[in-house]
């Protein structure tokens, strides 16, 4: 299902691990995908954040003209340091999605300037349940970037993410998907969060 995906990281010289079914880390709907990487990954190992990702895709991650085309939800579990202040947050995030066009495109696009990648950052008040603990951080960001697997073609990511300290590790969790936040996808990626932050 994701193969295009899971080939292009572990081209990028990602260690990448997919989970059987039955023991994702993160809980999702029946026909989400999901994976496991090191932090830092191999397509951008200039990241600061070191641990694992956990990762769970939408049906349509790969199909642009599905209404979950590109949705995901993932965690960063996290070494205690960096601390993640919004600052260290952007500048991580950036690096990681301009390293992963980079190594997917891999030259074959050179009009693309992965550089120019940016993304704005917004802090709020969470609406996610539980409530959040009193050191957790909330923002919504939309990264400007080009989707590198289906479409080579510019896209707008709608991000919302979490930010906590927990007593051996930090944590980010992060909902994506270029479709508004009034639509359907947004409810399921909204229970994957919730459902991993009552563990």
């Amino acid at each position: 299902m994701l193969r295009v995906f899971a080939v292009s990281l572990l081209m990028s010289g990602t260690f990448l691990f997919a989970d059987e079914p039955g023991s994702f880390k993160l809980a999702a709907p029946a026909g989400w995908g999901g994976e496991t990487i090191q932090l830092p990954p191999g397509f951008a190992p200039d990241m600061q954040l070191k641990g694992s990702e956990h990762i769970r895709f939408a049906p349509g991650m790969m199909k642009p003209q599905s209404d979950s085309f590109f949705s995901y939800a993932f965690a960063f579990e996290l070494q205690p340091q960096p601390v993640l202040t919004e600052a260290v947050v952007k500048d991580e995030f950036l690096k990681y999605y301009r390293g992963l066009c980079k190594a997917v495109l891999n030259g074959k696009l050179p009009d693309i300037d992965p550089s120019e990648f940016t993304l704005e950052l917004r802090r709020v008040k969470s609406d996610a349940q539980p409530s959040p603990d009193e050191n957790a951080t909330e923002y919504t960001g939309t990264l400007d970037w080009v989707e590198p697997f289906a479409t080579t073609k510019r896209q707008k990511l709608n991000l919302e993410i979490r930010t906590w300290a927990g007593s051996d590790r930090n944590y980010i969790f992060a909902c994506v998907s270029p479709q508004s936040r009034d639509t359907a996808i947004w409810k399921q990626l909204h229970t994957i969060r919730d459902d991993y932050l009552k563990k």
